[in-house]
């Protein structure tokens, strides 16, 4: 059995002759020639006819059950794709490890305002409780985990965690931890804007609360044309804490022990998460170091497509989705240590996606408390 590290090492190469393969297809596709014009790696990507979506380390999957420390090459192809011809020799192994190959549909980023993307039938199939719950609910204090969202905006998100960041002269800095598309909608808010708990949900007893401020986005880039892919790293914002006695750091609601150092994700890691949609729910790192996953923050009759790298991928335990809509910004914890170990943003009802909590911190300059 493969160890994770020895598919880490080979990683690079594969993807290095994965491109060099749909570069090939690509110029026999188009009829470029060497005494033509010689097709861009980029366009190669670009274009609909490599019909790669993905690639990563994972763990090897047997009749859909995890197969403890056995790691494999992770391939995604595209929902409607087959695995092209040119490429047929690195579909099976490569340097002696070996390669698993599944279809991947484009993700959604995962704000409440997107939930009708998979529409109230598919959602009540998930045999998740999609009603009301403490995590759509005012708190107090107000704790990761729960419903938030900018002020007069007409969708919800969820807040993962506090984080803290100390400055040159010693003062110590508050701050929430979410997505962009959360907090910022998608690079479109001003910085300032007030942040609610909680979001604009039905039903509520009292007025959503202010109380952070949103600080600062890592900007999330869109390809301007087919030849012009941009790979994102994260999908994440910051608001400081305007008043810190309305919250209570290292507590995420509904989860027992939170420890405030961050750990990495591996694939066979079991993982928990609360967010605003499914409450508390399990499931396991299926893939690390996913590049190339497109994500959708736009609709079906309008898309909105970009990708990213280094993400990791997340099942639901008992065939039930991690996250949903509306659980967008939930930190995900390790369940042995209970370290924080990635940020959610994405998914459909079978996938999850995240982003790697550790270069977000580091971004930030902010840390778990």
């Amino acid at each position: 059995m493969a160890k994770y590290n020895d598919v880490l090492g080979v990683l690079r190469d594969y993807r290095n002759d994965l491109e060099q393969g749909m570069h090939e297809q690509s110029v026999k596709f188009f009829g470029f020639t060497s005494g033509t014009r010689d097709i861009d790696i980029a366009e190669a990507f670009a274009a609909p006819l490599p019909t790669i979506h993905a690639t990563g380390v994972g763990i090897r999957l047997k009749e859909g059950k995890v197969v403890k420390d056995d790691f494999v090459l992770k391939v995604f192809l595209f929902e409607d794709a087959d695995w092209p011809e040119a490429l047929q020799n690195l579909n099976k192994e490569y340097r002696g490890i070996d390669i698993d190959v599944q279809k991947l549909p484009v993700q959604i980023a995962y704000s409440k305002k997107n939930i009708h993307t998979r529409g109230a039938a598919a959602l009540s199939a998930t045999g998740l409780n999609t009603t009301i719950t403490d995590h759509r609910s005012a708190q107090t204090p107000i704790i990761g985990g729960v419903s938030i969202s900018p002020e007069k905006q007409r969708y919800v998100g969820t807040l993962g965690c506090f984080l803290q960041r100390i400055t040159p002269e010693g003062t110590r800095q508050v701050y929430a931890l979410s997505n962009n598309h959360v907090l910022a909608d998608t690079n479109n808010l001003k910085k300032g804007i007030q942040i609610m708990q909680p979001g604009p949900e039905m039903g509520l007893a009292a007025p959503p609360v202010p109380f952070a401020d949103m600080t600062d986005f890592i900007p999330i880039d869109f390809p301007s044309g087919r030849a012009t892919p941009v790979n994102n790293l994260y999908d994440a914002a910051i608001a400081l804490v305007t008043d810190e006695s309305l919250i209570k750091a290292t507590s995420i609601l509904g989860i027992s022990s939170f420890i405030p150092t961050v750990g990495v994700a591996v694939p066979g890691m079991k993982v928990i998460k609360a967010g605003r949609t499914t409450g508390v729910t399990t499931g396991t790192v299926y893939a690390t170091r996913m590049n190339g996953v497109q994500v959708n923050y736009g609709i079906p009759i309008a898309p909105r497509i970009t990708s990213y790298n280094d993400v990791i991928q997340i099942v639901g335990d008992d065939g039930k989705p991690f996250g949903l809509p509306g659980d967008s910004g939930s930190v995900i914890l390790d369940q042995e240590t209970s370290q924080p170990v990635a940020l959610l943003f994405a998914g459909d009802t079978v996938n999850t996606w995240a982003c790697d909590l550790g270069g977000v911190c580091k971004h930030f300059q902010a840390f778990p408390f």
